[in-house]
């Protein structure tokens, strides 16, 4: 098991969907045209999709709002300059501002085709995301 779902088991007032499967993962990479980190996999293959504290991860077997394929795709179609290299970690629900990982796990922030690395790893952005519930 990955560093990121050792994580994941500890944080409070979790809510998760289904798991995927590797085919489901598999489909989902092949669609998007990249491979997701091993992190995300494990992720996607523990939990589905994520939610706590606000935070709203994005994944599989979830609603199609919070879809890293569909998401993703629509941010293509939206964005000329989106990256096809990276896909929706998380859409911050302003600004048009969204979270993005790539296939090495770095995570982005992102906003109108600018986009600054913010952590090395899914698993170090998600101790950032356990850390909002104590902001006020």
């Amino acid at each position: 098991m990955s560093q990121l779902v050792d994580k994941i088991k500890v944080v409070q007032g979790l809510y998760s969907g289904s798991p995927a499967s590797e085919q489901e993962v598999a489909v989902a990479e092949s669609k998007l045209q990249l491979i997701f980190p091993a992190e995300y996999k494990d992720y996607l293959k523990e939990y589905g999709v994520i939610s706590f504290y606000g935070t709203e991860w994005n994944g599989l077997k979830g609603d199609t709002w919070n879809d890293v394929v569909a998401t993703t795709l629509e941010a293509r179609s939206l964005y000329e300059n989106f990256p096809k290299e990276k896909f929706i970690l998380e859409d911050l629900h302003f600004d048009d501002m969204l979270v993005l990982a790539d296939s090495t796990g770095k995570v982005f922030l992102w906003h109108n085709g600018l986009e600054k690395e913010i952590h090395s790893s899914i698993a170090s952005y998600l101790e950032e995301c356990v850390a909002r519930k104590d902001t006020p």
